[in-house]
């Protein structure tokens, strides 16, 4: 089962926005969602303050930050980054 982390912190209403959009693909996609709150450790903070939201795949960094805030394309941008890393898997 693939493996997909939302890094995101507390009030970060894009973070909030692809996490729910997720949350919806799990009806159609095989995959474990998991969230993770940068400010809850200090090496995650340094790395993705700047960037969240971060969506990782099975352990890759596939989208993050200004890539996730289109509304229109978010959705597209998600399915493509399940995808790409199930088509590598297989």
């Amino acid at each position: 089962m693939r493996r997909i982390v939302v890094y995101s912190k507390s009030g970060c209403h894009l973070c909030e926005r692809v996490i729910s959009e997720l949350e919806q693909l799990k009806s159609s996609e095989d995959f474990e969602l998991i969230t993770q709150d940068i400010t809850e450790d200090p090496e995650l903070y340094e790395r993705y303050r700047n960037l969240i939201p971060v969506v990782s795949v099975d352990g890759r960094v596939k989208l993050a930050g200004a890539a996730l805030s289109n509304s229109i394309t978010l959705k597209k941008a998600l399915e493509k980054a399940i995808a790409c890393q199930r088509d590598m898997v297989h």
